[in-house]
């Protein structure tokens, strides 16, 4: 870690303090905006989606499974194989920081048996998740899964960062298509996986040792 001068250490605060105050403002004009973008996106017609392949395909980025299909083959193409795992341990850790909050949390699915619930947000109680974590949805572990992936192998492959990020964007919506979440609970899921892909951005860059070439056989 270099050393950082007063003026930049200044600098980086002040960076993050106006990071923190869009993300807040963000979350509150999602807020506002959850009951309105439910009924938008969410009713009875457009369920039949979810026999489309193109709603799978955005589906399983959220599927952890994905994310290790994903490592295995980046560990079998790029020589530095321990960047294979920092994709599948980012996606990985962002779904079960995701899954922890749920469970604390406990705020339900805007949906339940196929019909909109009343009112704005039901809250089951604080730990109430960890006796029954059914139904639960804030923050959204699909979009968490998605975004700690994507995320990090956008770190990898810079050109296809806006390809990877639209791949993550689309499983959030998948969500909210069906009901599942609200617009809130994909942000708040994204936000999880922004944050586990920049912490294992440390253990990707870990410098390994050089390959020893393979032998080859005179010709």
């Amino acid at each position: 870690m270099r050393y950082l001068t007063p003026r930049e250490k200044r600098r980086r605060r002040s960076q993050r303090a106006r990071l923190g105050v869009i993300i807040l403002c963000a979350f509150v004009l999602l807020t506002l905006l959850d009951i309105p973008l439910l009924h938008a996106l969410y009713h009875e017609p457009i369920q039949h989606i979810q026999d489309h392949d193109w709603y799978r395909l955005l589906r399983i980025m959220g599927y952890l499974g994905t994310w290790l299909l994903v490592c295995i083959v980046y560990i079998a193409h790029d020589r530095h194989q321990h960047r294979g795992l920092a994709v599948l341990f980012s996606a990985g850790a962002a779904g079960i920081v995701a899954e922890l909050i749920k469970l604390t949390i406990a705020r339900e699915r805007p949906v339940q048996d196929g019909v909109i619930q009343p009112g704005l947000y039901h809250f089951r109680g604080l730990f109430a998740g960890f006796q029954d974590g059914s139904n639960l949805g804030l923050p959204s572990s699909h979009a968490a899964v998605a975004f700690g992936g994507c995320l990090m192998l956008a770190h990898f492959l810079p050109r296809a960062r806006t390809t990877l990020f639209l791949l993550a964007l689309g499983c959030g919506l998948t969500r909210m298509l069906t009901g599942a979440h609200f617009a809130t609970d994909v942000f708040v899921g994204a936000l999880i996986g922004w944050g586990c892909s920049r912490m294992m951005r440390s253990f990707a860059s870990v410098p390994l040792p050089e390959l020893r070439p393979r032998y080859r056989l005179p010709v």
